[in-house]
């Protein structure tokens, strides 16, 4: 399915970057673009996943899914033929390492009560779905590293996130056999217990900490996705 979903991306995003596609404009229904591209359902939802971890789109449930205004749209958005490259998905944690490392360090030695209670909001809500055996985890996982980044006190490791959206989670551009490999409910829960040495070490105030154990995590994630990937190919 991954060469026919690549095809799907490519097509919307020239239609999208040609204006036939233009900001604000609702995209064709499934159907419409299951008869037009000649591609099963799952085809077409998968490359809409793909532009919407781009944030090239957007899905309003019930409505639509709609085209984002450039202003919108995030600067470090990936070319679409890059959109499910392995390699760079790794390359995106890896590029993640050093930046967050710097971000946890700062939050340490800047934060305040207002932000401590909102990374803790968003560890909770992770662990409330973990709780509950939803592997849903996505928008918490990406808001625990939203408010760290907001705690730096240093907007442009914020911006940089925010920029990358949904997109700086790795699981937005992995196919269905490698997201089962990492939605084990106990690899979830290994994934918390690192949030949670992150957290306290930001309690903490203990700058070196914080940043080596969000190195650690984030290390931690890439090998997670290289084991995801070879039992996935299995």
């Amino acid at each position: 399915m991954s060469n026919l979903t690549d095809k799907v991306v490519a097509t919307l995003f020239e239609d999208i970057e040609r204006g036939m596609l233009r900001p604000g404009d609702k995209m064709p229904t499934e159907v419409a673009l299951m008869k037009k591209l000649s591609v099963s359902r799952s085809v077409v939802r998968e490359a809409v996943s793909r532009l919407q971890a781009a944030n090239v789109v957007e899905t309003r449930h019930g409505v639509g899914t709609f085209i984002l205004s450039p202003s919108k749209k995030e600067v470090l958005r990936l070319p679409a033929s890059d959109l499910s490259d392995r390699l760079d998905v790794m390359a995106i944690i890896e590029f993640r390492i050093d930046l967050e490392g710097a971000s946890a360090a700062l939050a340490a030695s800047r934060r305040n009560d207002q932000h401590l209670k909102e990374i803790a909001g968003a560890l909770r809500k992770f662990d409330d779905e973990i709780s509950n055996g939803d592997t849903d985890v996505l928008r918490h996982d990406v808001e625990f590293h939203l408010q760290i980044a907001r705690a730096s006190g240093n907007r442009y490791f914020f911006d940089v996130l925010s920029q990358m959206g949904r997109g700086v989670s790795p699981r937005t551009r992995l196919g269905k056999a490698e997201i089962a490999e990492l939605d084990h409910i106990e690899r979830l829960r290994t994934v918390q217990s690192e949030h949670m040495a992150i957290y306290q070490a930001i309690v903490r105030q203990d700058a070196d900490d914080a940043r080596a154990a969000m190195r650690i995590h984030l290390s931690n994630s890439r090998e997670r996705l290289r084991r995801a990937y070879e039992s996935a190919a299995m």
